[in-house]
């Protein structure tokens, strides 16, 4: 038992060292307008467009973001969905008579032309402005 917990520690260990200068991430804050107002709840996401590291992902709430995200170039993609009626008579899957619809346009989240740089020793603060499909 001693020889293989002590070697369940080393493979830990090795896994630590190998991976904590990899993924440092840094505080990234920031606004979202929708349409001149403040954008009053959605989702940010920081992609690496090369794909070679996950995304970093944030709320925005009243407009603004706060969370952390890996060091390099982003394409930021803003997501906000909001509660509409179903024509009269239609209803969803499980009966609903609303349902949550995507009211950003596909080029600032699917299509995303938005961009940011995050840096190691920057303020990395920034501002985007987003508008309707």
């Amino acid at each position: 038992m001693a020889k293989w917990f002590s070697g369940a520690a080393l493979i830990c260990a090795l896994l630590l060292v190998g991976c904590s200068g990899k993924h440092t991430t840094y505080p990234v804050t920031g606004t979202v307008m929708f349409e001149g107002k403040p954008l009053p709840d959605g989702d940010i996401v920081f992609v690496d467009p090369d794909k070679k590291e996950g995304p970093d992902a944030g709320k925005v709430v009243d407009g603004k973001f706060s969370f952390r995200a890996k060091v390099g170039k982003k394409r930021v993609e803003i997501r906000a969905t909001r509660k509409e009626k179903l024509p009269a008579g239609k209803t969803g899957v499980m009966g609903e008579t609303e349902m949550n619809v995507d009211y950003i346009a596909l080029k600032y989240n699917e299509k995303s032309e938005l961009t940011a740089e995050v840096t190691a020793g920057g303020a990395n603060t920034f501002e985007f402005t987003v508008a309707a499909k």
